[in-house]
């Protein structure tokens, strides 16, 4: 008797712990409404533009060319370096980060844009990897670009292959994507490039997708790779409020399970493999890969992370994610791997720690001589 006395009182206390816990609210988006609680376009201001002007909406602010150079990487005892050719430095980290608290392998190609022997070029192909682009392309170097191209604006050349063909009022599978789009990198195929914030001063992820897409179609640069999120706009580290992160205030559970894999939430919040580009006020191009899903090797990061981690190492002017999951891959010509692919991708999902195991895809960066 006394013994089911005790059980009971012991099942009151933990209902009434349970019940009387911290109320964890993830940040919701209801694509009825374009109402957002989350992400990095919120703004309090009442104007459609949050404050910002149009000169502020629709210019791209490139780094001036010419201009004293200074030592990007702002750490020591993380990289090491090595030199690939004049004006081209290849970085590489692998070990437990101050940032993440975890295991990382983490790539990055400098390239000195004020270098008149080098270009940048915006390639489009229908599928392909990213280590076979390099090699026909006689490329110096080269990384996976964007995202699906339903999903983003897309024009190389001066030609556009995408000018996002998914909406929020489609059904809520693709809905989800519609954020990947939110901010670009802009170019003019040689050694001019900038990055422009499309969503910049919307008050919610579809006015924001909107937006940015009549903001591409004005532009006058040839070449527009949007992808999102943008991780830090003019020095300001405005990828770490894109979305919370699992690691800091959440659990990964909880975004798994209250989110679809595409939700820019759990897309975002969670660790995964990362590309991204970042521009310094200098005029140095960063090509930044990050790899994951090989637990105990290289844990990936989320957005938020992976922009504190760009900042901490190189504090570039500008900065997007460009891509990740099992299409990051950064490939430099001779670097002596399989492919000469320095990361380790993984796409074939064999969990195993190699170079093979790319991804075919539509959109790459290449670095090449300028001839």
């Amino acid at each position: 008797m006394k013994t089911n006395r005790l059980f009971f009182i012991l099942a009151a206390i933990i209902f009434i712990s349970v019940a009387c816990g911290p109320d964890i609210k993830i940040p919701q988006y209801d694509y009825d409404t374009g109402n957002n609680s989350g992400g990095s376009n919120n703004n309090d201001d009442d104007n459609q533009t949050g404050g910002a002007t149009e000169e502020d909406i629709y210019t791209v602010k490139y780094p001036e060319a010419g201009v004293t150079k200074v030592k990007t990487l702002q750490t020591t005892g993380y990289f090491s370096e090595r030199t690939i050719a004049q004006g081209i430095t290849h970085y590489s980290f692998y070990g437990i980060d101050d940032v993440t608290k975890a295991n990382q392998n983490v790539n990055v190609l400098e390239v000195d844009l004020n270098n008149p022997k080098y270009k940048i070029n915006f390639y489009f192909t229908s599928r392909n990897t990213t280590s076979n682009v390099g090699k026909v392309n006689k490329a110096i170097a080269a990384i996976n670009a964007a995202y699906e191209q339903e999903a983003i604006y897309n024009r190389t050349n001066g030609v556009n292959h995408s000018e996002v063909t998914i909406r929020p009022t489609d059904p809520v599978d693709k809905s989800r994507r519609f954020w990947k789009h939110e901010a670009a990198l802009v170019g003019d195929g040689k050694r001019k490039l900038g990055i422009i914030n499309g969503a910049k001063g919307t008050k919610s992820i579809e006015e924001g997708g909107y937006q940015a897409i009549e903001v591409y179609k004005k532009l006058k640069e040839r070449n527009i790779y949007a992808s999102a999120p943008l991780l830090i706009e003019d020095y300001e580290p405005v990828g770490t409020s894109f979305v919370p992160a699992a690691y800091d205030d959440f659990s990964i559970r909880q975004f798994e399970s209250s989110f679809h894999a595409e939700d820019y939430r759990r897309h975002q919040g969670v660790r995964h493999p990362r590309t991204a580009v970042a521009i310094t006020e200098d005029n140095d191009l960063l090509l930044i890969t990050v790899d994951g899903r090989f637990p105990g090797k290289a844990e990936g990061m989320s957005a938020r992370e992976l922009t504190k981690f760009i900042a901490k190492h190189f504090n570039p002017q500008w900065a997007i994610n460009m891509d990740g999951g099992g299409s990051t891959t950064m490939y430099i010509k001779g670097c002596g791997n399989p492919n000469d692919v320095i990361n380790y991708p993984c796409d074939d999902g064999n969990g195993v720690w190699d170079h093979v195991g790319e991804r075919y895809l539509s959109t790459f960066l290449l670095v090449q001589y300028d001839e």
